[in-house]
């Protein structure tokens, strides 16, 4: 970006101490050293958390089109918001409630008028006087995830935790992400890349936390922080199934689930054939976000302007995923299975992102290429969890072919099989709980990296088994 759109965005912003630094560092650029030095005076105490973060300066250029182009976003949202606020009060102020809002109030013209003051900038800190009305304040804490590696620097999370900071004290917690080739790697004990702060002054602070990146010695991560991070990564894996298991549950029954429980019944019902920590107090908020998605998709479909969903409703102070950035679940896109057949991986991914790596046995040419979805979810094909099949199998779409455990560990890795996918217990137990029925399989060459992510046992997903998993009308023969 040019300084002379930074000018122009910093006219209209004034108070964005930000935008001040990032013109500095473009004045600094052109050795324009006064005109830099007096854009670090009003950017203050931005300038002094970033000098002292040390990032590197390739970072800038990406981060400031990340923050600017959210500010501009934010800025119409504002602008709309003004314009429909600024209606509802003209119409107030005429003695003219409108039509399609019954029982329009005088405190909701009062609560009007202040959202039309409100300018939703990071706040400048506050004198002493007011720091005994922000010392209630609880403490939040925050958290996403972030690619860092092949030129990825976490660039939008970073500018999404700067600008999604507020009146409110709060720690932003940026996890890294490792990568390979064009994928992100999820595991259950990433690292802390960043941590911005607001404290109860309302001064905002950036720490960097990779001592390659900040060319420093960086602090250590609090015992707390680390906890509540993989808290955080447990939390996101059983909204991940989750979230799944409604856009499975809508697909095979073209309507929507009212609970948890709907979907974890006994076989052959057993969409969940797992239960996870928290479920029930994230099924609302995950319901809502995909009926607001479809309900959007009917107002895209239909030419029409969109307008609030049961998405809206689902947001507030004790929403579920207060914990997360943004208020909305990090892994949204539907799990899927990926399988490879030359380097012998399936892969649990949820978009771009793959949050797990399993090794597997094939069965060379006789395991078929293709897409499919899991139908039958059943334990103990074999009556037993000892058998052949293992404790754990998942038809592949009404084939004579699955996914299940093996009682010959030894052919993992190899192509001993007549077609199946062979798993060692502990990975088709997980996996058996993380995807529900109805997940999408590919089943290709050289689709993934060659490498294993899986977590060591006592990160492993934490589940509760589904009584009447298995299914007694019928022994299966797959091709093992």
């Amino acid at each position: 970006m040019q300084n002379t759109h930074l000018r122009t965005y910093v006219k209209k912003h004034p108070d964005n101490k930000m935008a001040w630094y990032l013109l500095g560092k473009e004045y600094l650029g052109e050795g324009q050293e006064a005109k830099a030095n007096y854009c670090f005076q009003q950017a203050g105490e931005v300038y002094e958390a970033f000098e002292r973060s040390k990032a590197p300066a390739d970072i800038w250029v990406d981060y400031q089109d990340k923050l600017v182009e959210m500010s501009e976003q934010k800025e119409k949202k504002q602008r709309r918001r003004k314009m429909w606020l600024t209606l509802f009060m003209l119409l107030v102020l005429a003695g003219l409630p409108p039509a399609d809002a019954p029982g329009f109030s005088r405190e909701a013209a009062d609560a009007l008028s202040a959202a039309l003051e409100s300018t939703d900038e990071i706040p400048d800190p506050v004198g002493a006087d007011q720091q005994a009305e922000t010392a209630f304040i609880a403490p939040s804490n925050v958290f996403t995830a972030a690619a860092f590696g092949g030129g990825n620097h976490g660039e939008a999370a970073l500018a999404a935790a700067w600008s999604g900071s507020g009146p409110k004290v709060e720690t932003s917690a940026v996890l890294g992400m490792q990568t390979s080739d064009d994928w992100s790697l999820w595991k259950r004990n990433m690292p802390v890349k960043y941590i911005v702060q607001t404290n109860t002054s309302g001064k905002l602070t950036a720490q960097s936390y990779d001592a390659k990146q900040c060319n420093c010695e960086p602090p250590e991560i609090t015992p707390k922080i680390k906890k509540m991070a993989l808290a955080w990564t447990a939390k996101q894996e059983a909204a991940a199934s989750l979230s799944s298991a409604i856009v499975a549950y809508r697909k095979k029954n073209d309507a929507w689930p009212k609970s948890v429980t709907q979907m974890a019944q006994p076989f052959p019902n057993n969409i969940l054939g797992e239960t996870a920590p928290g479920m029930t107090e994230m099924f609302p908020k995950l319901l809502a976000l995909h009926q607001g998605k479809a309900q959007k998709g009917k107002s895209n479909s239909s030419g029409k302007e969109n307008g609030s969903t049961s998405l809206d409703s689902s947001q507030g102070k004790n929403a579920a995923f207060a914990d997360t950035l943004g208020g909305q679940p990090f892994l949204q896109e539907p799990l899927e299975m990926v399988i490879d057949k030359d380097k012998h991986k399936l892969a649990l991914i949820s978009g771009d992102t793959i949050v797990r790596i399993y090794d597997v046995g094939l069965g060379g040419d006789q395991t078929p290429e293709g897409s499919f979805i899991i139908t039958d979810k059943v334990v103990n094909p074999n009556g037993r969890s000892n058998g052949e099949f293992g404790s754990r199998g998942m038809q592949l779409s009404n084939t004579n072919y699955a996914i299940h455990g093996t009682n010959e560990p030894d052919s993992i890795g190899l192509d001993e099989s007549l077609g199946c996918v062979r798993m060692r217990t502990e990975d088709v137990e997980e996996l058996f709980a993380l995807a529900p029925q109805g997940t999408p399989v590919r089943i290709g060459e050289d689709v993934l990296p060659d490498l294993t992510l899986v977590p060591e046992a006592k990160q492993r997903y934490q589940h509760t088994l589904v009584p009447k998993q298995n299914n007694p009308n019928k022994t299966y023969h797959w091709l093992n």
